[in-house]
């Protein structure tokens, strides 16, 4: 049996494939009507984010994305793992140049669809966050994670720079303080990455999907349409160099958000003193 207890963090890139495959390596469920949780869900090989489970997890996100009654996501690993980050065996010696770069590709694809689902997204982590598994907890808009929780980028100590990992770390938590993940390989504590802004709340780990549940009912309490139209612009503007132009995007946005149905009957409850209406989650 392997023992993940007995590998080293800093070797944890990826765990190699020394176990059977189970039937389904993403599990969906849906919660309140309007939140999905996502489980990866290979807990042998702790939840690595093989080819296979990619593919799933990348389909799953479609889902998400077309089902109009989801205002919320939240993706989580099963067992004691988040994720370890890719399968080493998928780039070693028995892979090929093309079979690579497939992999890097559908990764990529993976991550940008997640970027621009029209709802938040969550990362509720227990245990470790490592290399790709970082990758995605920094993908995610928000992050709740477990007091035991642990994050690292150590690909740089065997060989393979953490390239793909660091471009939502950098997004998520800066170029500076990236730089010392990724040119280290150190592996973090919940405490550093909550300092970092890598995560946004800490809990005890037996609190990990209940917090990320609140946080989600937070979200979904609000007009899914304004949210995804605020959530796309904040991630637009914030990617332009020039505040003028960031502005601009932000000023058209909140034009078009005032043409919503929902936003014109919160508005006039506001003015006239009234509850806030039961929102109808529509787009016009």
């Amino acid at each position: 049996m392997y023992n993940l207890h007995r590998v080293a963090p800093t070797l944890l890139c990826s765990i190699r494939c020394l176990s059977s495959n189970p039937a389904r390596y993403v599990l969906s469920e849906r919660v309140d009507s309007c939140i999905q949780i996502l489980t990866l869900n290979d807990e042998k090989r702790a939840n690595c984010l093989s080819f296979t489970l990619i593919g799933e997890l990348h389909n799953a996100l479609l889902d998400v994305q077309r089902d109009q009654d989801v205002r919320a996501l939240i993706i989580r690993g099963a067992g004691r793992f988040f994720s370890a980050g890719h399968d080493l065996n998928e780039m070693g010696e028995g892979s090929t140049a093309e079979s690579r770069s497939k992999l890097f590709q559908t990764c990529t694809e993976m991550m940008q669809q997640l970027a621009r689902l029209p709802v938040p997204s969550i990362a509720a982590i227990r245990g470790p966050a490592f290399a790709a598994g970082c990758q995605l907890v920094a993908a995610c808009d928000l992050a709740v994670a477990g007091e035991m929780a642990t994050f690292s980028t150590p690909g740089v100590k065997l060989g393979l720079f953490c390239s793909t990992p660091g471009v939502p770390l950098v997004r998520a938590i800066g170029v500076r303080a990236a730089k010392e993940l990724l040119l280290t390989g150190r592996t973090i504590n919940a405490q550093r990455a909550y300092e970092l802004g890598l995560i946004h709340r800490l809990v005890p780990d037996d609190q990990v999907l209940e917090s990320a549940l609140a946080l989600a009912r937070e979200i979904t309490q609000h007009s899914k349409p304004v949210v995804s139209m605020g959530k796309q612009t904040l991630d637009k503007q914030a990617a332009l160099e020039s505040i003028d132009e960031a502005y601009s995007v932000a000023a058209q946005t909140m034009l078009d958000n005032l043409e919503l149905e929902d936003t014109k009957r919160g508005i006039q409850s506001f003015i006239r003193k009234r509850s806030m209406p039961k929102w109808t989650h529509k787009s016009n």
